[in-house]
């Protein structure tokens, strides 16, 4: 049967992939690694343009985002809209691709779009997006650490201490959670307790200051011993 498509036309269109598979990716990826944010973005975005099922090209793209959105939020610049449409990328990458795993990546996305809608007192659209992240990865210690600060907020003690908890499982070097299971340990008049958790928390980081004080405070007042 005779092609409908005349053959040049095919032959072009072969090329025109193969350029986007050679050419377009490989400035995509020269300028990630340079850091080059938009210019990675507008490489990566070429190519998926005109090939919208190319993983690597989505891939690119959504790690070109996430870098140029992290840059924008050290200066108050990002928005919501950044942080969530990364989170979509990289749900399409894992859509096309099984084996990519950007996970890790996908709940911090989410979890950055927590922080600046809590940051701006819309703190339940906040907690539903913090635990989209736990769903995209149950390992994200910070989304974790999140809802038991949020748990703990509303007086939730037994739910803030299993997020905390959740968030030392995922990351034991965690040292916000250790921080704050001493705090809720403290409150609820555990002074040893508190003194426990901060201990653990400062093998994990010996420079830290509030900590250190924390810890002396209490060691002063009640006479603990330190643990070595």
């Amino acid at each position: 049967m005779r092609s409908v498509v005349p053959l040049p036309l095919i032959f072009w269109f072969a090329a025109f992939l193969v350029g986007c598979r050679d050419s377009g990716l490989e400035r995509g990826k020269a300028f990630l690694q340079l850091e080059d944010w938009p210019r990675s973005v507008g490489a990566y975005d070429a190519c998926v343009q005109k090939d919208p099922d190319n993983a690597e090209a989505r891939l690119g793209l959504a790690l070109a985002r996430l870098g140029q959105v992290r840059e924008k939020s050290q200066v108050g610049s990002d928005s919501l809209d950044d942080w969530l449409r990364v989170a979509r990328d990289l749900a399409i990458v894992e859509r096309l691709d099984s084996t990519q795993s950007t996970h890790d990546e996908r709940a911090d996305a989410l979890f950055h779009a927590s922080l600046w809608l809590h940051k701006r007192g819309r703190s339940p659209q906040a907690e539903r997006l913090a635990h989209l992240a736990q769903q995209a990865d149950s390992r994200h210690a910070p989304s974790a650490q999140f809802l038991g600060n949020l748990a703990r907020a509303r007086g939730e003690m037994i739910e803030a201490e299993h997020w905390y908890s959740r968030a030392l499982a995922a990351d034991s070097t965690y040292l916000p959670a250790y921080i704050g299971l001493g705090e809720m340990a403290l409150a609820d008049h555990d002074p040893e307790g508190a003194f426990v958790y901060w201990q653990m928390g400062s093998r994990r980081d010996s420079t830290n200051l509030w900590l250190k004080d924390k810890i002396s405070r209490l060691t002063d007042s009640l006479g603990l011993r330190v643990i070595r």
